[in-house]
């Protein structure tokens, strides 16, 4: 088995070079061959120029790419830095034609599923509260900007203007854990008085995890992996308790089914030590990203939309030997056979959002950094070379010009701006939007 602090931070996308072994590239990836470094030409057929400047008129030219998506249960858009504006601005606007016009009701997001459900409580009250401080509290800190609060903003006036067919924000990951745990409290502490005991050691473990989260970025920070196991353990038992009782307890159905789901989060929160101590192996976040999601569209007609970065959403992992490495992509596309689209998003040159912490909370500060210049070879280098500077094209188009070459993943810190995977596209991706310059997503 791998070290225990690399066990860890599988719970931490694209941590820091110097923390993990997953994320020391670009020396973890592949060695590019002569033919893998070769400039790539695209054929101009391929390439479908996007305009940028308002909704009208990036809804205009992307039909052909929605075309593909509107008849999907789940379609990912990725992100290829977690800090980046035009990322998250041009996959709201995907995410509202989506919505708009095919029948998507979801939109979630790589957080854990009860933060994301206290910010959707706001999409859905009148008067609709103020979002800063709720996305500040609940969400992860990639997300608190100004370009996220713009599309949760317009899904409160959506619903505002839509009362049979709501739109909702919810959420796949599996981390801080005392949302999960409190809504838990809330929806089932009148229940029988004997899951009472479950409840509170659910809370008393997802309090002490959270908070070794937390620490985990101070350099004083002492592992402590007898309590970690005993804690987890205990946390993970509540959550499996709590979900047996749960078909009988006297509840309305929709509370019913959002306790279930937000359980079944809990429990995932403690995966990682649940798979050490009985599986002797690390715990795959991308599995339980997939499995998260599959849970949120077991209802017939359930569509989704998920944003994640482009390495989760990949159908192939950057890194086979991590479980943290991606690949949730192939789980989604075994559950839901050719119901499963997935966009990624790239681009080569200005700026981004990042945190100098290793592992990404809501507290973690985030400010603008450069982006340097894609490495020789890869992708970004080649795409940068067509005339247009905003455009998508279908990946399976690519013909001979496909060829297994380096990607760049920039994950949540500074120094993960050397982070590649080698990727042959078709086999990554359905479609990828490549924008040549942008700028650093907006914190709150």
């Amino acid at each position: 088995m791998k070290t225990l602090f690399r066990s860890l931070v599988t719970a931490t996308l694209l941590a820091a070079p110097a923390l993990t072994a997953s994320a020391q590239a670009p020396s973890s990836a592949a060695p590019a061959t002569a033919a893998d470094t070769a400039r790539i030409l695209l054929n101009p057929t391929l390439i479908n120029a996007v305009n940028t400047q308002s909704f009208e008129q990036f809804r205009e030219t992307v039909r052909p790419l929605v075309a593909r998506m509107a008849g999907k249960k789940v379609v990912a858009l990725g992100e290829g830095t977690h800090g980046t504006a035009e990322f998250y601005k041009l996959r709201f606007w995907l995410t509202r034609i989506l919505m708009e016009e095919h029948g998507f009701t979801q939109v979630a997001l790589e957080n854990t599923y009860g933060g994301a459900l206290r910010v959707d409580a706001a999409l859905h009250q009148r008067p609709a509260p103020a979002l800063k401080p709720l996305m500040q509290k609940h969400l992860l800190s990639i997300w608190q900007n100004q370009e996220t609060a713009e599309m949760l903003t317009w899904m409160q006036a959506y619903n505002r203007q839509h009362r049979r067919q709501q739109v909702s924000l919810t959420g796949i990951d599996a981390m801080f854990g005392s949302d999960d745990a409190l809504l838990v409290q809330e929806g089932l502490s009148k229940q029988n008085p004997a899951l009472r005991p479950h409840i509170e050691q659910l809370l008393k473990s997802t309090a002490f995890q959270d908070a070794m989260w937390l620490q985990m970025n101070s350099s004083s920070f002492k592992f402590d992996r007898k309590a970690w196991l005993s804690n987890g353990l205990a946390g993970y038992d509540a959550a499996e308790q709590l979900l047996k009782a749960l078909p009988t307890a006297r509840l309305p159905r929709a509370t019913r089914e959002t306790l279930d789901l937000t359980l079944q989060n809990s429990r995932m929160v403690f995966d990682y030590p649940y798979q050490v101590k009985f599986h002797k192996r690390e715990s795959s976040r991308d599995s339980l990203f997939a499995a998260m999601t599959q849970l949120l569209v077991r209802q017939p007609g359930s569509k989704v939309v998920v944003w994640s970065h482009d390495a989760h959403l990949s159908r192939q992992s950057m890194d086979p030997t991590d479980n943290n490495g991606g690949g949730t992509g192939a789980f989604l596309e075994r559950m839901f056979p050719g119901q499963y689209f997935v966009l990624a998003t790239s681009t080569a040159y200005g700026t981004f959002a990042a945190t100098p912490q290793a592992f990404v909370s809501p507290v973690s500060p985030m400010a603008a950094y450069p982006l340097p210049a894609p490495k020789a070879g890869s992708w970004e280098i080649s795409l940068a070379q067509v005339s247009s500077p905003a455009f998508f094209f279908n990946t399976h188009q690519l013909g001979p010009q496909d060829a297994q070459r380096p990607q760049r993943l920039v994950g949540q810190t500074p120094t993960s701006t050397e982070q590649y995977g080698n990727y042959q596209l078709s086999k990554a991706y359905d479609a990828l939007l490549f924008l040549r310059t942008t700028t650093a997503a907006t914190p709150l």
